[in-house]
């Protein structure tokens, strides 16, 4: 009679948090091999909101980081008259508006906040799984591409928490453990340099990398090439935010 196979072990979802920091190989290693679980993914998406919004509710609640927000929102409405795009009059209207909003800024930052949290959720998951299948020919199904974002995102998590404190500590609604801390008392975010240097974050580069390990796991690559990338991903990310959509906010 023919022995059946003994089935992997299923990665607990503690043991995969602790190990995304300390052991991302064995972290995804357990993952590829373990059954799919949307709970490895749901309940970092769910934390991941529900920070967003409490970012947003921090932002416009804490008088200090409203007044920078309102202070930025008049520089860009100054420029627009400047370039001819439109009237100060309607400048002022327009900044007359914001102010009234008062409360309904919280409102808007958190719809706003679930709405992008959860697109770029699963838009980075489906990218990854696309790489993963047609450039690193994993046969992992889309579902185990979003248990590696989630898992990476214990990490962003992280990040998100000391971005938090250090806004409140240094009362800079710019303020985040990147390379922008080195122009933070003069940080504009219309300049082309300082959103660069934002996005220079340390715990974004290291979830990248976290990333590459996961994808050179789930195709049986060395760890460079799920590395590379991973990065090359990341800093076409980065060029989009900076020059692309950057442009918008100027």
């Amino acid at each position: 009679m023919e022995e059946q196979p003994v089935p992997a072990p299923t990665i607990s979802l503690g043991n995969l948090i602790v190990n995304v920091f300390s052991s991302p190989s064995e972290a995804f290693e357990g993952l590829r091999t373990s059954p799919s679980r949307a709970s490895t993914w749901v309940l970092p998406l769910i934390l991941l909101i529900v920070f967003a919004s409490l970012m947003s509710y921090v932002m416009f609640s804490n008088e200090t980081l409203r007044a920078q927000f309102m202070d930025s929102q008049s520089q860009r409405l100054q420029q627009r008259v400047q370039s001819g795009q439109m009237t100060q009059e309607q400048a002022d209207q327009a900044m007359q508006q914001t102010e009234r909003m008062g409360g309904m800024m919280i409102a808007f930052g958190i719809i706003g906040s679930v709405i992008t949290m959860s697109v770029l959720f699963f838009g980075a998951a489906l990218v990854f799984w696309l790489v993963g299948k047609l450039a690193l020919k994993a046969p992992a199904g889309y579902g185990k591409y979003l248990e590696l974002w989630g898992t990476s995102e214990w990490i962003g998590l992280l990040g998100g928490i000391i971005t938090l404190l250090m806004v409140l500590g240094m009362g800079s609604m710019y303020a985040s453990p990147s390379a922008a801390l080195a122009v933070l008392s003069n940080f504009n975010p219309s300049n082309t340099v300082d959103r660069l240097l934002g996005s220079l974050n340390i715990f974004s580069i290291w979830q990248v990398i976290v990333l590459g390990i996961g994808l050179s796991k789930y195709a049986e690559k060395p760890l460079g090439t799920g590395i590379g990338f991973a990065v090359g991903l990341w800093v076409i990310w980065v060029l989009i935010t900076t020059f692309v959509l950057g442009a918008f906010i100027a």
